[in-house]
């Protein structure tokens, strides 16, 4: 029979694992090729990425089977673009590791348009986006192409709205607590009152009534952890979009896609991603929470800068 402290550390090593593969950001990807014959015998050749959390053997194989999978499909009559793209890892180069007394807790990734994103495993962040603003008729559409006033009052009038209507949930919902940011196009609350499982009823229901972008709600349940974007995005900056995705193909074109990532922080320099706005509730004493919390605000509010992007 194991002791307490072998339970202990057997716990430790299982929620390490969990929490790893929980956030489904693997740290392996390769590209490989499966070749066959058509029913007409015609020779075909298709690839694929693949991965693995372990070695980039098994990313390999992984490859060379989901490859194998999309020829089967095609010989069968099946389009490729039937696959769901989200039932798939994102594919993004791991930046940095964030631990908490052993735990791997989060994962910093640059996506696939350069900006650096924050995966955690825990802590929820909640996305909004402004309406878009709608005329009411020709009258009020010529109104607003002409008068940038009134345009202006109507997108100050729906991001006021916007902002209202989490403050009229966190009215109906009194034991929750976040810290609410503005970013460029809409507000990001980070709940800072306990601990959440992306995959949660709770956290389904929060996300749905707080009117989070549906392509996030996807994300966060597909990816099992809490995205939030660290740096800008490169069109808002004066960047341009990345020369190659993640993984690579060979050295050199690591090497000119190291170029663009330098050109894309000098731009970003005179930019941030949000800033704070108000907090509801108090923070709990947690670790997590907290470590989390940091991270977030080091590397998206700095107060010396007005720009948002």
């Amino acid at each position: 029979m194991a002791t307490g402290a072998e339970s202990e550390q057997y716990a430790l090593a299982v929620d390490v694992c969990f929490r790893i593969k929980a956030m489904r950001i693997p740290k392996y990807w390769t590209q490989a090729s499966h070749t066959g014959n058509d029913s007409q015998g015609k020779e075909l050749t298709f690839s694929a990425y693949g991965w693995s959390f372990e070695n980039m053997d098994d990313a390999r194989g992984n490859a060379v089977s989901r490859a194998r999978r999309i020829f089967d499909r095609l010989v069968n009559g099946s389009r490729p673009d039937e696959y769901d793209y989200l039932d798939r890892p994102l594919r993004e180069e791991i930046t940095d590791t964030v631990q908490q007394g052993g735990n791997v807790i989060a994962h910093v990734t640059r996506n696939r348009y350069g900006a650096l994103v924050l995966n955690a495993a825990s802590v929820l962040f909640v996305d909004i986006d402004f309406p878009r603003i709608r005329p009411s008729g020709l009258w009020d559409t010529i109104l607003l192409i002409f008068s940038s006033k009134r345009k202006q009052q109507r997108i100050a009038a729906a991001q006021e709205a916007a902002l209202g209507s989490v403050r009229e949930w966190s009215r109906r919902n009194g034991g929750y607590a976040f810290r609410v940011y503005r970013t460029c196009a809409g507000l990001r609350l980070l709940f800072i009152d306990k601990l959440y499982e992306p995959n949660s009823n709770e956290t389904l229901r929060i996300l749905s009534e707080l009117g989070s972008d549906p392509l996030y709600c996807k994300l966060t349940s597909k990816q099992e952890c809490f995205r939030a974007r660290l740096s800008p995005k490169p069109w808002r900056c004066g960047s341009t979009r990345p020369p190659a995705q993640y993984p690579w193909t060979d050295e050199t074109q690591e090497q000119t896609y190291r170029r663009w990532q330098q050109s894309y922080t000098d731009c970003t320099g005179k930019y941030k991603v949000c800033h704070l706005i108000e907090t509801h509730g108090n923070i709990i004493p947690n670790a997590e929470i907290t470590s989390i919390l940091k991270l977030h605000d080091n590397l998206t509010c700095n107060d010396d800068i007005t720009q948002l992007a």
